[in-house]
């Protein structure tokens, strides 16, 4: 699975840091999906194109990826490195999703063991940081194909990075996870790309390292800031254009 491997390179490179472990070889069949499945969180809103599983053992840290089938083969047939639509942007996404939390898992176990990759904060860290990080893959992808990176080309990756994930969910404690880290991604970028581009890979990789609370904090402080610009500066911001792909 060569483009598994190149966006663990794209990631790696992206935040200074190797993961140790080539997550190649951590990707399952559907039989160990599903063994795996039995022993953890299980939910029917959970999608199943897609998941990651990890556990400690003997103070090792064991990780898993399983991608179905027709994730894999739209891929192959429409690789995103040549050309982006509707057609396979929402496979990417899953795809890159679980190759995130895979990778930040690895970071966090790395810097605090078992305790740091315990519990219900930690998840929905690993879900946060999946939305920046799909943000920052699918806006390289476009800037690859296109050679520009223009406000439509922005709408419509935050569309489908960001905002398209912020929906109802029917378990309340699910949607909480996964709005409020849709949610919470879109206010980081906004901080991420107010700030100089030479600084954005520092401020990156400082966000990446702090617990989840600090993360917020870190946010709430930046999107204070943001709406306390002048009211000549807000009156004068025009409409973002309607989200389109980029190769409409």
């Amino acid at each position: 699975m060569a483009f598994l491997a190149d966006v663990q390179r794209l990631f790696e490179r992206t935040y200074g840091r190797e993961a140790g472990v080539d997550l190649e070889d951590c990707v399952v069949g559907p039989r160990r999906c599903a063994e795996l499945a039995a022993r953890s969180e299980e939910h029917p809103e959970m999608s199943s194109w897609a998941r990651f599983f990890y556990y400690v053992e003997d103070e090792n840290l064991r990780l898993a990826l399983f991608y179905d089938d027709d994730v894999i083969r739209t891929l192959e047939a429409r690789d995103p490195r040549r050309a982006l639509s509707e057609a396979n942007v929402l496979p990417l996404l899953v795809f890159t999703e679980e190759a995130s939390h895979a990778l930040h898992t690895t970071y966090a176990f790395g810097d605090g063991g078992p305790e740091r990759v315990a519990g219900a904060e930690f998840l929905a860290e690993l879900e946060l940081l999946a939305r920046i990080d799909a943000y920052l893959l699918l806006s390289h992808f476009v800037r690859s194909l296109a050679d520009r990176f223009d406000d439509s080309d922005r709408a419509w990756v935050r569309h489908q990075a960001l905002t398209r994930w912020d929906v109802a969910y029917d378990d309340v404690r699910l949607g909480d996870r996964y709005r409020g880290a849709a949610r919470l991604a879109a206010a980081f970028v906004d901080r991420l790309e107010a700030v100089e581009p030479e600084r954005r890979l520092e401020e990156l990789r400082a966000f990446r390292s702090l617990p989840l609370a600090e993360k917020r904090a870190r946010v709430a402080r930046t999107s204070g800031r943001l709406r306390g610009g002048s009211g000549a500066a807000r009156a004068g911001r025009r409409p973002a254009p309607a989200p389109r792909s980029p190769s409409a």
